[in-house]
Parts: structure tokens; sequence; C-alpha cells
């Protein structure tokens, strides 16, 4: 994942599965923030960049960011992975489909961890809805 130094906002691209590359906006912190809408990308980013950032999790927050982030359910599995720093890209409208890009084309354990649940979930559900088909024969 290479990344770019400006003036003011350091950024880091990462790539969709489309082949599309997405700037995204580094933060060191929570205060930096912005407060409108977009996707992020929790980051475990080595000391003195000895090696690529490494994305943890892609994330939409429709309500903004700097109120999503920190509060999002896969904030504190992040930390334990090892989260850093944040990346925002702040936009309106398409958040799945840009989010789905992303996913599909840098997979990230948390994103990874999410699909294997609800994947479980449903085949959950389907079994019990099967088994009472079959109790009420």
């Amino acid at each position: 994942m290479p990344d770019t130094q400006t003036a003011f906002a350091r950024q880091i691209h990462l790539g969709g599965a489309s082949g599309r590359i997405y700037a995204f906006t580094l933060c060191p912190s929570l205060q930096h923030l912005p407060d409108s809408p977009g996707l992020f990308a929790y980051l475990a980013m080595p000391p003195d960049g000895i090696a690529p950032a490494r994305a943890l999790f892609f994330g939409r927050a429709e309500c903004g960011l700097a109120a999503t982030i920190p509060r999002h359910e896969r904030f504190e599995p992040a930390l334990r992975l090892g989260l850093n720093a944040y990346a925002v890209l702040p936009m309106g409208g398409l958040l799945d489909d840009v989010q789905d890009d992303l996913v599909a084309g840098t997979p990230t354990p948390l994103n990874l961890q999410r699909d294997a649940l609800r994947e479980i979930s449903e085949l959950t559900d389907r079994h019990r809805r099967l088994t009472r088909r079959v109790a009420a024969e």
C-alpha cells in the first residue's frame, strides 16, 4: 500500500477489486476525524514506515466519521489487532459499493470475520427453519 506525503495531509492509497485506487486521508488521532459521512479503514501502521500499513477493517459511516469510528463494533477488536491509525474517505452515496470493492480488493481480518459470522448466522437460521418444519410434519 503506497502512501504519499503532502504539505497538509498524509494520504494512503488503497485498491479495490475493480482496480480503482482510493485516496484516503490518514488521521493520526480520533480528534482529527471529520464529521462528514464516508468510508474509513482501521489501520495497523508499523513505526517509521518499516513496513506497509495493514488494513484491519473497512467500514462506512452514514452519520459522520467522527461519531462512528470510535463507537463502531469493530473498534475494540481492531485495537487488539494493533489499530493505531485511521484512514478516512469522506463521501456521500455509494458507500456500500465502494466498501464492497475495497473489501474484495484488500481482504481485512475483521471484514472476513464479520462475513463468516454472518454466514454462520444465516446457516443457523436455515437449520432452525428446517428443523421446525421436520418437527411439524
